[in-house]
């Protein structure tokens, strides 16, 4: 019997498909602002980062005229892109609906941004009161305050509760909190070393494809 009775899910990559398409607008946008900087470093730099760290980060090295252009520009061509293109993680959602066990999402992302998400995929009935965004705590992964929250709403010990995870942000917070920290690697966008720096990150096991996600909480 699983010792597991509370999963905690980050949402870009991991319930939506969506770190490729950050990349290519980031990509695009960047570029034309002058910071040029390769798809694989901005997955490898980025992922998981809350959007104001980001900026800061791209501020101190490259300067504050072309992050703010950047920062004005990105919004507009991350939801063109998204409308055309946007879909659920393969089998999460199926995986949401059956499962008997509560879930929440504990994401950097805005909550309004998850929300807007959430609706474009029509599947708002998963995610009731359950969507913690990084505007909802105090302080935004690698804190673990979304994922105290979640734990502390639901009402279940931390060494109770499952994290997946696509980034290393998320996998620090879950461990700090004696969390079970799982990453995913099954996302479109794929990194050669993406395995070994979520093992290094503190992940206990990562797996690529949500129809084992059961078996996996089982065995915890």
């Amino acid at each position: 019997m699983s010792n597991i009775e509370l999963i905690i899910f980050d949402f870009d990559g991991v319930i939506i498909d969506s770190e490729h398409l950050y990349n290519k607008a980031n990509f695009k946008i960047l570029n034309q602002v002058g910071i040029n900087l390769s798809e694989a470093e901005l997955h490898s730099r980025f992922i998981g980062m809350h959007f104001k760290q980001m900026l800061d980060e791209l501020t101190n090295e490259f300067g504050v005229e072309r992050t703010q252009n950047y920062a004005n520009n990105i919004q507009d061509e991350i939801w063109q892109i998204m409308d055309n293109e946007l879909a659920a993680i393969p089998h999460i959602i199926e995986f949401l609906e059956t499962t008997d066990l509560p879930y929440y999402v504990g994401s950097n992302a805005g909550h309004a941004w998850i929300i807007k998400k959430i609706e474009m995929l029509g599947v708002g009935h998963l995610f009731n009161n359950n969507v913690i965004g990084a505007d909802s705590v105090p302080n935004p992964k690698p804190a673990p305050d979304m994922f105290k929250l979640a734990a502390d709403r639901a009402g279940i010990a931390y060494d109770k509760c499952a994290v997946i995870e696509d980034g290393i942000y998320g996998l620090h917070a879950a461990s700090s909190l004696g969390m079970a920290p799982i990453g995913f690697t099954g996302q479109s966008l794929k990194l050669d070393d993406h395995h070994e720096k979520l093992m290094n990150a503190g992940a206990i096991l990562t797996f690529d494809d949500m129809r084992k996600l059961p078996k996996i909480i089982a065995g915890l």
